[in-house]
């Protein structure tokens, strides 16, 4: 029979009750494999037996669990599952993104002249960093407990944390609680969140993860304005008990309605050779400079707007735009990433980050100037973070999600305490220039265009084995 004729050439294969799957080959198959015959597995219909000889029925048995192929649903239950996970971002990253206030609010009152810019920004730091470093670990912890029994666990680390910040007396409370203690608690929350929805969409996946990933931006915006209008009328303690008990009681019911979707009988394990591949490295590379320059405009927009005349409400505001401005950025990367794909997205996106910084930011020092330049920061920023899901199922398979994904936010924390402390000593260091922040908003926009570059690198790479 010609190779035309034979189904195992279409990636066709005859599971035990004869009805015809389509296996869809690797993108990293090498071409002599993807595209030799294979021998399709004998079928007895009537007995519904293997007819190959015993001892290769359980290798073939292995072979078709894993060739057999259930598309995902693209939506009915799994559209509640992206509301879910969207709160799940919502509760877990989005404090982070509002930390500014925080900082600001301990610098200048709580701890007034007892610590600097960079020590409280520590706090911060060792939160995303926690929560992104271990992002392999919540991966691996998933895939052995679950996705209900560690997202659990990580809402009550969570809201521990943040009761536990609210009776601090010392920095170093902070760092505990609010950082480590929370950042934990993050970790082990917000990956299931990342990974689940690629799970039910193929052809919606880029819209289903970047709904996801609003709840990123749309936390930022609410806990920003939660956090700056409570602190002054209300303590930040309570503020912080609040967010407990809303986290708390919100991430638990939300888990509880989340569950996985498995597109083959038998889940492969991601191939460590793929840890080899050029774009994977080049997108880590990416993602590690990322997470130095990310946090630095949150954590420090509100304490730049004072520093420049604008008010404390008017800092929190901008902080608040920047953070709509990524809602913007994420709701725009989800509509148009399964168009374009993350690639292209990935550009226009860290393109957004490096100009805003290093053309406008450095530029500017009034309040709209500064506005402008939240915009379009946000803008970038929010789709950015939207992409890694899809980025990772495009290119390494659904399967390798909690792994890849969890490695991809690993990288980015490692960059993170390389961020805002080290833009806090520069802009300590750098005061009596006159220009306190150029330093800081210079440090902050070269690591963006280094990222830039190293996803200019994955598309001409991929553009060239295409070829």
């Amino acid at each position: 029979m010609s190779d035309s004729n034979n189904p195992a050439h279409y990636g066709l294969v005859l599971p035990l009750d004869g009805e015809t799957r389509i296996r869809r080959k690797s993108i990293f198959e090498s071409g002599s494999e993807a595209s030799s015959p294979q021998t399709p597995i004998p079928v007895n219909y009537d007995s519904g037996s293997l007819t190959a000889s015993d001892d290769e029925a359980d290798q073939q048995l292995k072979e078709k669990s894993y060739l057999a192929y259930n598309p995902p649903p693209d939506g009915g239950y799994g559209w509640i599952v992206v509301v879910c996970c969207f709160l799940l971002e919502f509760f877990a990253e989005g404090p982070t993104s509002a930390f500014g206030v925080f900082q600001d609010y301990y610098v200048n009152e709580k701890f007034q002249g007892q610590v600097s810019n960079a020590t409280i920004s520590l706090i911060g730091v060792l939160n995303s960093s926690c929560m992104a470093i271990l992002g392999v670990v919540s991966g691996k912890l998933c895939e052995r407990f679950g996705y209900r029994i560690v997202p659990l666990c990580g809402v009550f680390t969570l809201s521990l944390g943040y009761f536990l910040a609210s009776f601090a007396t010392q920095p170093w409370h902070l760092l505990l609680t609010q950082g480590v203690l929370c950042g934990v608690g993050a970790a082990l929350t917000f990956l299931p969140a990342a990974v689940i929805p690629s799970q039910w969409f193929e052809r919606r996946r880029g819209l289903a993860t970047g709904t996801v990933n609003l709840g990123i931006g749309v936390g930022g915006i609410v806990w920003t304005q939660f956090n700056h209008m409570l602190i002054k009328r209300i303590s930040v303690a309570w503020v912080l008990r609040l967010t407990s008990i809303i986290v708390l009681a919100l991430c638990t019911a939300s888990i509880l309605l989340i569950k996985t979707f498995q597109s083959t009988p038998v889940q492969q394990k991601p191939n460590l050779q793929s840890l080899r591949n050029r774009n994977l490295l080049t997108f880590m590379t990416a993602s590690f400079f990322t997470g130095i320059s990310s946090l630095v405009p949150f954590f420090y927009l509100p304490g730049y707007a004072k520093d420049i005349g604008i008010s404390s409400g008017g800092g929190a505001l901008i902080t608040s735009i920047a953070n709509g401005a990524s809602l913007t950025g994420r709701l725009l990367a989800a509509m148009f990433s399964d168009y374009f794909g993350p690639v292209v997205i990935l550009l226009c996106a860290y393109a957004l980050t490096s100009t805003s910084v290093l053309l406008i930011w450095t530029t500017t020092s009034s309040f709209a100037g500064t506005m402008a330049f939240g915009i379009v920061f946000g803008l970038g920023y929010g789709a950015i973070f939207t992409q890694t899901s899809a980025f990772v199922a495009k290119f390494f398979g659904v399967d390798t999600l909690p792994v890849f994904v969890g490695l991809y936010y690993t990288v980015s924390g490692l960059g993170y305490p390389f961020g805002p402390p080290i833009a806090g000593v520069l802009l300590e260091k750098t005061r009596e220039w006159g220009t306190p922040y150029l330093a800081l908003k210079l440090y902050c926009g070269l690591p963006m265009v280094i990222a830039l570059m190293a996803i200019v690198a994955v598309k001409v790479n991929t553009r060239r084995n295409a070829a």
